[in-house]
């Protein structure tokens, strides 16, 4: 498997694992997600093994963090590995930052119940740890999970109305939880 910086003719894939992977409420516009790119404020990684492409994770730096905002593998083949495979390559492609991202808040009443311990087990198998800040929004209750180092609430905060620009941190309702 090769992870390198996603190319132009990449995008119509990276679209259709991006939809297949994330329901509505935790998707940005796709076209938001582009200009990112374009903007240099962001960085698609992306997954390939013999010119198919597997998953990508979207990488943005700020000062010396790092947000994970999206990791997503083919439906086809999860449970492989491939998503670990990324995962470490972020890791190692900002060794000097702290990682953030963000998962649904544990929940026993949850209808997703299982696949959130299922996916909170998989970054902590990869090294991340809960920084014990949670936050709500317009995606629902989220925990804070961090590799590196921690990161305060007002970093995070800061972090995330760099990387949604001043509108679109106002309309995702994002705040400190309890």
């Amino acid at each position: 498997m090769e992870i390198r910086n996603a190319e132009e003719e990449q995008w119509g894939k990276i679209r259709e694992i991006y939809f297949e992977a994330f329901p509505k409420s935790e998707r940005k516009p796709f076209f938001t997600v582009r200009r990112s790119v374009k903007k240099g404020k962001a960085q698609v990684l992306t997954a390939l093994e013999e010119d198919a492409l597997l998953g990508f994770a979207m990488a943005i730096p700020y000062h010396d963090m790092v947000m994970v905002d999206y990791l997503a593998v083919s439906g086809k083949i999860r449970s492989q590995g491939t998503g670990s495979r990324i995962m470490q390559e972020v890791c190692r492609k900002f060794p000097d930052k702290r990682i953030v991202l963000l998962i649904e808040r544990p929940d026993e009443m949850a209808e997703n119940r299982e696949q959130r311990v299922s996916r909170r087990k998989f970054y902590f198998k990869n090294g991340f740890t809960s920084s014990g800040i949670f936050i709500t929004g317009y995606s629902g209750d989220m925990e804070i999970l961090n590799f590196g180092g921690t990161v305060s609430e007002q970093e995070y905060m800061e972090l995330q109305r760099y990387a949604l620009g001043k509108v679109m941190f106002y309309l995702s309702r994002i705040r400190l939880a309890a």
